[in-house]
């Protein structure tokens, strides 16, 4: 042969007896068969075989067996980020003339997909009150065909009772999806409690480093999956392998990440409870929590993702206050090694349940750093929000020492 062909050629395995602890990174665009029939009859691997590299490689199949083997489930399918997990989830459920609820707690991107994409589809979306329960039955027109529920709601923090939903959901013959990115299938496994599809932002906790974007859903019915698999085949989703590479290996620290950001949250947020400056800490670990006694009941932990409602005196210097914290990054999503924050100036928006809250919330996604530090870092920073104001006064500095 040639030179130019030599470069070309396919090497023979000269390492047939190598292995290693690492799932190989297989990228391929083209996947080649050894056979005219495998080739002819190669659409019948899209769902458990190799097809062509958008529908899956070896190292994304590795990916979903083993986030399958703590979810619990038949099969789950990783797909290029977590929404793209709950269109997908969503479309392969409901078609035109058919209604969708949503928890009014859920995702913020959710409500105008809802509203203005599946309603160009003539799919009705409906929000509800995240506590109802089973109380949700009421809503269950004959049009619902599927319900999500998220809990805890990703800033308000509301644990909905998932089994008394899926109880009533299931009468009336419709599915329940669960966004369950907050707990992970670690902290909280849907399908065990009946939900038919569990989705998570694979960006998160999952991945756990903040450098990749990726969702998953997981099923327990065969059947569902390869109805997932088609709506996913339809829109062109597809998942870099090299970003299967990187979640891997987050998952092999997935448990001892999660409890480090567990402890320290725990502990930040009865801290900052006794703060002046808070009007009410939301994290479902904490008694006053909407929702704990489920979180109690159903829950194996908590995570390291909590908000924090502030008093409305803090917003002239809640942008100083944030800004001087130096081990807290400002920025969306959680879940990482480093602690971070994400700064709203007022509530989420809500249509079914009032929030009940006016001011300024922060939502802290609480990293690996040691708890001495991020405490020391909060009252350095936070301290420049002020004390309470007297009698309509304006508020005063505050010294780090003044702090508890």
């Amino acid at each position: 042969m040639r030179d130019e062909t030599l470069c070309l050629k396919g090497a023979d395995d000269e390492n047939a007896e190598f292995d290693s602890l690492v799932v190989p990174v297989h990228r391929a665009s083209t996947v080649v068969f050894r056979t005219v029939e495998a080739y002819q009859r190669r659409r019948e691997a899209i769902y458990d075989g190799y097809s062509y590299g958008l529908y899956g490689t070896p190292t994304s199949r590795a990916l979903e067996r083993r986030i399958a083997l703590i979810e619990d489930a038949a099969k789950t399918l990783v797909l290029p980020s977590g929404f793209a997990a709950i269109v997908a989830t969503t479309l392969a459920c409901a078609a035109s003339g058919q209604c969708v609820l949503f928890p009014d707690n859920a995702y913020d991107t959710v409500r105008p997909f809802a509203l203005n994409f599946l309603a160009g589809l003539g799919i009705r979306a409906v929000f509800y009150d995240p506590m109802l329960g089973a109380a949700v039955g009421d809503l269950m027109t004959d049009d619902v065909s599927l319900v999500w529920v998220e809990s805890p709601g990703s800033v308000t923090m509301e644990v909905q009772d998932v089994p008394a939903i899926v109880a009533a959901v299931h009468r009336r013959g419709a599915k329940v999806a669960a966004d369950n990115t907050w707990a992970t299938p670690l902290r909280f496994k849907p399908l065990q409690h009946g939900v038919d599809f569990s989705v998570c932002a694979v960006s998160k906790y999952l991945g756990g480093h903040s450098d990749v974007v990726m969702g998953c859903v997981s099923v327990a019915d065969e059947a569902l999956y390869r109805r997932l698999k088609d709506f996913s085949r339809y829109m062109g989703y597809g998942v870099s392998p090299d970003d299967c590479s990187l979640v891997l290996r987050g998952m092999e620290t997935l448990a001892v990440r999660l409890d480090r950001s567990e402890a320290n949250a725990l502990a930040l947020a009865g801290w900052l409870s006794e703060q002046a400056f808070v009007r009410e800490v939301r994290h479902p670990a904490l008694a006053g929590n909407p929702g704990h006694a489920v979180w109690r009941r159903d829950f194996a932990g908590a995570t390291g993702v909590f908000s924090v409602f502030l008093h409305p005196w803090t917003r002239n210097n809640l942008a100083r206050g944030v800004e001087a914290l130096q081990l807290f990054a400002i920025g969306a999503s959680w879940g990482g090694t480093r602690s971070l924050l994400a700064v709203l100036d007022g509530g989420p928006t809500r249509s079914a349940t009032p929030l009940g809250h006016d001011g300024p919330i922060l939502r802290f996604s609480i990293g690996l750093e040691h708890l001495d530090d991020l405490r020391a870092d909060l009252i350095q920073g936070l301290a420049q929000f002020g004390e309470a104001p007297r009698s309509g006064s304006p508020p005063s500095s505050m010294t780090p020492e003044s702090l508890p």
